[in-house]
């Protein structure tokens, strides 16, 4: 197995870094402290990291066709003007779930919001993936699921992968643009414990599966053909969250860490738990898509 050591690029030291999202037209990396309710837009030329506060904790970041942010809350989806700070709510699938809170979430290739929950409560199969539509119209895809997590598409859009990260595993399924329907769900890959928990995901340009490693110390590289763990990128801190391709050519991954998981939970003893990291594995991965609502 390759093994490519990550430096860090920013000193974040963020207690539950998350949502890391390459934006394209404007060369820069988005992601959030879900913990410190904090939205953050990265420019890894200049080192320069700008902050935005949100009401309430924030879990995923990602783009608009409208050229703002959509992002995942404790209220529903919201949109934000990162410029001016401005948020306004959008909708609520899990209004209804106080036991819930959103996690993990990016547009699909048509323009529709995937979006993800997960339960507070360990033994709880109440988390759900849900679709929303650009009318912000929205359906439950997937239930009964513990921590809805890292997901996205192969490079021919017909297969959809997600994540289950209290199940341990990564899932495909047949995918339809035209409808945003899913079927045919199988075990796309199982990660032993041993080698951490799976957490956010991205998928490159050849088809293989990235997936951060929570406790792990660095984002695996999965052939989802056979479930073969080909390559590891490694880093310093131990619980890894979310990755992204970004760089002018999407040669660079960047990941987010955290120093814990919960305001419970331990905080991690090393140096650079919560920072930011980036390795040039040498492959490419795929443009990301944005929302159209």
């Amino acid at each position: 197995m390759k093994e490519t050591p990550a430096k860090s690029v920013l000193a974040s030291r963020a207690v539950l870094g998350e949502g890391a999202c390459w934006f394209a037209q404007e060369e820069r990396l988005y992601w959030v402290d879900i913990l410190r309710c904090e939205v953050h837009r990265f420019d890894p030329v200049t080192g320069r990291d700008e902050m935005r506060l949100a009401p309430s904790q924030v879990t995923l970041v990602q783009p608009t066709t409208r050229g703002d942010l959509v992002l995942g809350t404790l209220e529903g989806i919201a949109r934000m003007n990162f410029d001016t700070g401005i948020l306004t709510p959008l909708c609520d699938p899990e209004k209804n779930l106080s036991g819930n809170r959103f996690n993990d979430g990016k547009p699909d290739p048509a323009g529709r919001l995937f979006l993800g929950s997960m339960a507070y409560e360990r033994t709880a199969k109440t988390a759900n993936l849900w679709r929303i539509e650009p009318d912000l119209s929205f359906s439950k895809i997937i239930g009964l699921a513990g921590n809805s997590n890292g997901l996205g598409w192969s490079p021919d859009e017909k297969t959809f992968y997600w994540t289950d990260t209290r199940a341990g595993c990564v899932f495909a399924f047949d995918y339809d643009r035209a409808s945003g329907d899913i079927c045919n769900r199988r075990v796309a890959l199982e990660v032993d414990q041993a080698v951490g928990r799976p957490d956010g995901l991205t998928v490159d340009a050849e088809g293989f599966l990235w997936t951060a490693l929570w406790g792990g110390f660095g984002v695996a590289r999965w052939n989802p053909a056979n479930g073969e763990l080909v390559e590891k990128v490694t880093c310093p801190a131990p619980y890894v969250t979310c990755p992204s391709f970004g760089g002018p050519s999407l040669d660079v991954l960047y990941f987010t860490t955290a120093q814990k998981g919960s305001a419970e939970m331990k905080a991690a003893t090393e140096a650079e738990a919560g920072n930011i990291f980036a390795a040039q594995p040498g492959v490419q991965g795929l443009p990301g898509f944005a929302f159209a609502g």
